[in-house]
């Protein structure tokens, strides 16, 4: 199944919800358009704990890879769409739920979105799905 990959939301919605295999291919597609950047990490533990370096992560991973310059505005960028990314995954989500989370950040250059999938669960026996997405123009 061929999904088209046309907007960067959604090219970050689909990554931050691929399997590893789907994910290399989203990566191999995406090697013939030198605009778009794509950086794919991961976040798990408490949401307390993940709270206070989520931003710093998501602004750590994005320029370790390269996926947006080390600047004032793409930087400024990081910071907004990933505190929408994070309201929206974890907006009923209390402080002791655990969480483990892939976030997808992609920039075209004119735009930055991320997206967080995961689960979540205050007990093992409620583990649930959750998603997160923010987009900021650079």
């Amino acid at each position: 199944m061929d999904i088209a990959t046309d907007r960067i939301g959604k090219l970050a919605l689909i990554t931050a919800m691929s399997s590893d295999d789907e994910e290399i291919r989203i990566k191999d597609s995406l090697k013939s358009d030198p605009h778009v950047r794509l950086t794919v990490t991961y976040v798990s533990g408490r949401k307390g704990d993940i709270e206070r370096v989520f931003v710093r992560s998501l602004i750590g991973a994005a320029l370790k890879a390269d996926t947006v310059p080390e600047r004032a505005g793409p930087i400024h960028a990081i910071i907004h769409a990933g505190l929408e990314a994070w309201h929206g995954l974890t907006h009923a989500v209390v402080d002791s739920s655990s969480l483990k989370i892939k976030v997808a950040i992609v920039s075209d250059g004119k735009w930055l979105v991320i997206a967080a999938y995961g689960d979540s669960a205050m007990h093992q026996l409620t583990n649930h799905e959750r998603i997160g997405f923010g987009a900021m123009h650079l």
